[in-house]
């Protein structure tokens, strides 16, 4: 970074000089070296105090784009994890109140039946409602009926099952 920085500011003073010479910036490079090797106090300072503020824009853009990348994939990856109804289960879960969460975390289903019980029904609902909307219950999960089973799932004896070719 720092020779690419270097060079970059190295031809924005040859533009530049070239500008003020009204000359083409290819016939520029030699007076502008020369000004930088009679060590023009002033020249110099400008020409490194540009550097300077170039290589931290350079640095600040990077660290801008680089939260900017973690904000997109972080993003990404919960808009992966939304359930059914939209919601995220990981902001839900951690919204439930204690009682349900350790009924999620052990897999305790008459738990969590009891704990439903004992709240308010409004309350009960809601944490509920968004429970099966993010995916974190599934009502009568695995024990309804399955509207897709295996090949060869209830058919009748000798029935032979049929695939169609995809064209």
């Amino acid at each position: 970074m720092e020779q690419v920085s270097h060079q970059t500011i190295v031809m924005q003073f040859i533009l530049e000089l070239a500008k003020q010479m009204e000359l083409d910036p290819r016939s520029c490079i030699k007076p502008f070296f020369t000004r930088i090797k009679q060590a023009q106090k002033e020249y110099q300072d400008a020409f490194n105090d540009e550097l300077s503020g170039f290589k931290e824009r350079i640095r600040t853009r990077a660290k801008q784009k680089i939260e900017e990348a973690i904000k997109e994939h972080e993003e990404e990856e919960r808009q992966k994890r939304l359930g059914p109804g939209g919601l995220d289960p990981v902001e839900v879960f951690e919204s439930l109140p204690d009682t349900m969460k350790a009924c999620f975390e052990s897999k305790d289903i008459e738990q969590l039946q009891q704990v439903v019980l004992e709240m308010p029904k409004a309350e009960a609902e809601y944490h509920m409602k968004r429970c099966v909307d993010s995916g974190l219950w599934v009502p009568g999960g695995g024990s309804g009926v399955q509207e897709t089973g295996a090949p060869g799932e209830g058919q009748e004896e000798g029935e032979e099952e049929t695939y169609e070719d995809a064209q």
